[in-house]
């Protein structure tokens, strides 16, 4: 039997030592806990994800204002699978369609930039931007069924973004840079303003360059923009993620327009062969370098021209494209454009109409001053109206989820049922 193994005895400075380090653990986890995206944050998930509702067999001849919610931070009403997404204030809610109830909830103590529900029929997330000191920078993923978050990023960003998204990529576009994410929210690229590169030779050879509007299409993001030493406008195509060298793959730029007076022309479609954008054009007194009216100019993958067709609109409007069924809508000020999803053409354009539509059951719904007119998808030939009382608002974007008509109007979004 072996000798007893003596305590180990404890000196003066081991108990200072060991205080220091406790000392040190706790004040980096409280400075961890600080810079987190977990505080100031609260969520209400929910159990489980609610079935998806099967899609209307018919599109209705009456509705009826079921529910309303503030949605500020959305321009076109957001749709998971099963829900409708509203932003407001720093907090993210899903609703049931039909009630109006919330089903989950997210807050953080951050002003919303913008939420974008990515890819209903897959992922299903609702992705939210918060506004901090570094811009539109905290990123968060959220499952579109419970609410759990699923990623979360943070990088630098412009104080203001629109988001957008296609069946590969999130764009987040600011004024003076854009970044892609995937559905796990890693960065695809990142363009413009970089305040430390890693390799400055990664992105396309121009600097100062300001960035109008931007959108994803088949793995690729156009981005119309005026850099130094550009006269006017330009639009660039780039690949939505790095080459294997850790470069952005620049597809093709063009200038649009010989003179930078007047408002940009806009990206108002992205599709597997095409962008499409709508150019301002100039008033009736013409303009050096500019056309004289408003159109919708078609370009292949590359960059290059397709085609021009004339629209009624104005020169700078303020509603967001909206994508249902194959089809692009975008609303001039005027009129409603409907454009081919694939070849980025305008199909027809309907006058009067107040914002962007959906596809119900085969019919296209548009809104219209106190109705909402329902036409055939492949002419626009008007079959009925649907009368809605919206008050003063003139200014809408329709969208469906099963059997409710939802409407975004300003800062708030309506269940119609």
């Amino acid at each position: 039997m072996g000798l007893p193994i003596a305590p180990e005895r404890r000196t003066r400075l081991d108990l200072i030592v060991t205080a220091v380090l406790v000392v040190a653990t706790v004040v980096v986890g409280v400075l961890v806990w600080t810079g987190s995206s977990a505080r100031g944050s609260a969520s209400d998930t929910a159990a489980t994800a609610p079935e998806a509702p099967q899609p209307a067999e018919a599109s209705p001849n009456t509705l009826e204002q079921a529910w309303t919610a503030p949605s500020a931070a959305t321009t076109v009403p957001q749709l998971t699978a099963a829900s409708v997404v509203v932003a407001d204030g720093g907090t993210v809610r899903a609703l049931d369609p039909a009630t109006g109830k919330q089903r989950w909830r997210y807050h953080r103590d951050l002003p919303l930039c913008g939420a974008l529900a990515a890819w209903p029929g897959g992922e299903d997330l609702v992705v939210s931007v918060y506004r901090n000191s570094r811009g539109c920078s905290e990123v968060t993923a959220l499952n579109g069924g419970t609410g759990l978050r699923e990623a979360q990023r943070s990088s630098d960003a412009d104080d203001a973004v629109s988001l957008s998204v296609d069946g590969d990529y999130v764009v987040s576009a600011g004024s003076t840079r854009l970044e892609t994410w995937g559905s796990n929210l890693v960065r695809g690229i990142e363009y413009g303003r970089v305040d430390a590169p890693v390799n400055p030779e990664v992105a396309p050879d121009r600097s100062n360059c300001r960035l109008y509007s931007a959108l994803p299409g088949a793995n690729r993001v156009a981005v119309v923009e005026r850099c130094d030493g550009d006269f006017g406008y330009r639009l660039t195509v780039l690949g939505s993620a790095e080459d294997s060298d850790e470069k952005i793959v620049q597809w093709g730029t063009t200038m649009l327009t010989q003179t930078s007076h007047g408002p940009a022309p806009r990206l108002v479609a992205g599709g597997p062969t095409s962008f499409s954008v709508y150019d301002p054009g100039t008033d009736a007194t013409g303009e050096v370098g500019r056309a004289p009216g408003q159109s919708v100019r078609v370009f292949t993958p590359e960059a290059e021209a397709v085609s021009v067709r004339p629209v009624a609109g104005i020169p700078d409007p303020r509603g967001s494209p909206s994508v249902d069924s194959g089809v692009v809508m975008f609303a001039t000020g005027r009129s409603t454009l409907v454009l081919d999803g694939n070849s980025g053409n305008v199909m027809f354009e309907v006058p009067g109409a107040i914002g962007t539509g959906a596809v119900m059951a085969g019919d296209l719904l548009l809104p219209m001053p106190g109705r909402i007119s329902v036409r055939q998808l492949s002419d626009g030939r008007e079959v009925r109206s649907i009368p809605v009382d919206r008050g003063e608002d003139t200014d809408v974007a329709l969208r469906v989820l099963g059997d409710t008509v939802v409407e975004q109007r300003g800062s708030t979004v309506v269940g119609l049922r």
